[in-house]
């Protein structure tokens, strides 16, 4: 038995090796196919499929698609996936995401990627780009996934989320290989990237670029008045500190009671939070139950905006662990009070690093509970400081939206 199981692990290893080449091997050759194929039809409009499946990262995508909408040259389309049950492992259940996108359409049209009983054939609607919300192939059916689509069509994608560590999962390789464009988040992200696929990139068949970032344009715009009377917190959905950790046990029952008097708390998990709690035993049914009941009784809001960018503009001040709201809200220019796990700084990537010199701190109650009665009474002496590293280092993405689509059009035509 014991030898057996050693050759299993011998026999594992080589065979694993070579599916990766493999799989390399086959992306790059239909990367490269994908860049040969002549789209120059002058009065043809490219067209473009956008995969959606969760409406809280539509924000990422949105106002791309939205310009491709007011855009003769494009012919954008949503491919509307159901959300994925992580408790249930299943795929097959339209919820409120379907209504969602539906609504999103504008003067776009819409593909139902599932009709209740099969998966649609999406080749044969010959796409000419195909932006994807999220770099997890395990999310979506075979038919879906980039290791199918890039058979066919050049693969897009708009980050999700920032990474706010060195080592970040948010650039998975079984992804990225199969990248045609990557509209990174910040030079850092491009560079990165690059590097990793650097024979690709020198070939002109994958584009790692740093032209701008959708939502970081959008929160850019906001231009709300700061009254220090609405916090919202954002606990994160996993304790795992390699994807940011959260404390919403360590805080959940001190904000719950705290005396917010005429300033009011929000509250916005993490999408996944509840159900991921429940898998994992942190809570069951019954206590996320009583949570939320004591938070009706003491009128704390659950956040029911799709978009957090929504939420933005009803917040003057967020609490927060590392997570990627974290940079988009800073770009408002309101106050944010950070939660880190022990220790984090030192693992920080280059563009969380750059704001947190504008952030207030926070290690423990004591000093979340200083700095929330501090900010409260309109005490901000960081907002300078918050001011000066938006212009030093994100003035340039007031631009990202007619950048992505300039670089698109740039591509199909030749020019």
């Amino acid at each position: 038995m014991i030898v057996f199981k050693d050759l299993n692990k011998c026999l594992h290893f080589p065979f694993k090796f070579l599916k990766s080449i493999y799989y390399d091997t086959r992306a790059s050759y239909y990367l490269k196919r994908n860049c040969k194929h002549s789209n120059i039809l002058k009065s043809k409009r490219i067209r473009v499929g956008f995969v959606v499946q969760m409406p809280q990262l539509w924000d990422k995508q949105s106002s791309v698609y939205s310009a491709m909408c007011s855009d003769k040259e494009f012919e954008p389309f949503l491919i509307i996936v159901p959300f994925c049950d992580i408790i249930h492992n299943r795929i097959d259940n339209y919820g409120e995401e379907l209504n969602y996108f539906i609504e999103q359409c504008n003067n776009g049209k819409y593909i139902l990627a599932y009709n209740g009983k099969d998966w649609i054939d999406i080749e044969k609607y010959r796409f000419d780009y195909f932006f994807y919300q999220r770099p997890y192939d395990y999310y979506l059916p075979k038919s879906l996934i980039s290791d199918t689509t890039v058979r066919f069509t050049k693969i897009c994608y708009i980050p999700y989320a920032t990474p706010e560590i060195k080592n970040t999962g948010l650039y998975p390789y079984s992804f990225f290989k199969n990248l045609y464009f990557g509209f990174m988040e910040n030079k850092d992200g491009a560079d990165i990237n690059n590097a990793v696929f650097r024979k690709n990139c020198k070939k002109n068949i994958q584009q790692f670029l740093n032209v701008g970032y959708p939502i970081f344009e959008r929160c850019l715009k906001h231009k709300e008045e700061c009254k220090y009377s609405t916090f919202l917190w954002t606990p994160r959905w996993t304790y795992d500190p390699i994807i940011g950790g959260s404390h919403f046990m360590e805080y959940y029952s001190q904000l719950t009671d705290f005396e917010w008097n005429d300033a009011r708390l929000i509250v916005r998990p993490h999408p996944m939070m509840w159900d991921n709690f429940i898998k994992n035993k942190l809570l069951d049914e019954i206590s996320v139950d009583k949570i939320l009941s004591e938070w009706s009784d003491r009128h704390i809001d659950v956040d029911k905006n799709e978009s957090i960018d929504t939420t933005f503009a009803q917040t003057d001040v967020m609490i927060s662990d590392r997570s990627s709201v974290i940079p988009m809200f800073f770009l408002t220019r309101k106050p944010i009070i950070y939660c880190p796990m022990d220790n984090d700084s030192s693992e920080c990537g280059a563009l969380f690093s750059s704001i947190i010199p504008g952030l207030y701190i926070a290690n423990n109650w004591k000093e979340l509970d200083h700095w929330i009665k501090m900010l409260r009474s309109r005490i901000d002496p960081l907002s300078v400081v918050r001011n000066k590293i938006i212009e030093e280092h994100f003035s340039y993405n007031y631009s990202a939206t007619d950048n992505i689509l300039k670089t698109l059009k740039k591509d199909f035509y030749g020019d």
